[in-house]
């Protein structure tokens, strides 16, 4: 008694490697080939050269972003402006009206707020109230670091390099002698 164990005598059915690998390397040759054919580009848009003139030229007035400063003694300044609390809804108003008429050419109005930090907070709230009672229309932008001005520069020290008497200014007493 013969037993025939995993022989059939049907078709086999087997996947044919060669013509697989064949097509593969025919598809590798041609992106070898057309790889460096193909055009690398990136759009970029350059700005044009500025005259080296215009460098130092101030930008002009920027009339929709305002400055609105408390400072230490709870005074209220607009820009370079003093205001008292009675003109100052006057104030902020018309500033409104100036940088809204100049809107579509310098964008929304912005009004930049400055506290010092040695101001009531009552007043900084009293101008905050000011502000928004004059317009809803501001955009209020928050000032973390006051911004330096010439005029706001300590004056130089007498003795120290550069350091001139300021016109004006008390005479620095010289400073007392050590004992030997």
């Amino acid at each position: 008694m013969a037993m025939a164990v995993g022989a059939t005598k049907g078709p086999r059915s087997d996947i044919n490697i060669t013509p697989l690998v064949d097509v593969v390397l025919v598809l590798l040759i041609i992106f070898m080939v057309l790889t460096p054919l193909m055009e690398k580009e990136i759009g970029v848009r350059v700005p044009e050269e500025t005259p080296p003139e215009m460098l130092n030229e101030p930008p002009p007035p920027d009339l929709t972003q305002v400055v609105f400063k408390v400072d230490e003694a709870g005074i209220w300044h607009l820009n370079s402006e003093t205001l008292t609390d009675a003109n100052a809804l006057e104030r902020l108003r018309a500033y409104y009206r100036l940088a809204k008429s100049k809107e579509a050419t310098q964008g929304p109005p912005v009004i930049f707020f400055d506290a010092d930090d040695k101001a009531k907070y009552v007043r900084a709230v009293k101008a905050l109230d000011a502000i928004r009672d004059s317009s809803s229309g501001w955009t209020i932008g928050m000032m973390t670091e006051s911004i330096k001005q010439e005029s706001q520069q300590p004056p130089a020290t007498p003795g120290a390099p550069g350091g001139e008497q300021q016109p004006g200014a008390t005479p620095t007493p010289p400073a007392p002698e050590a004992p030997k």
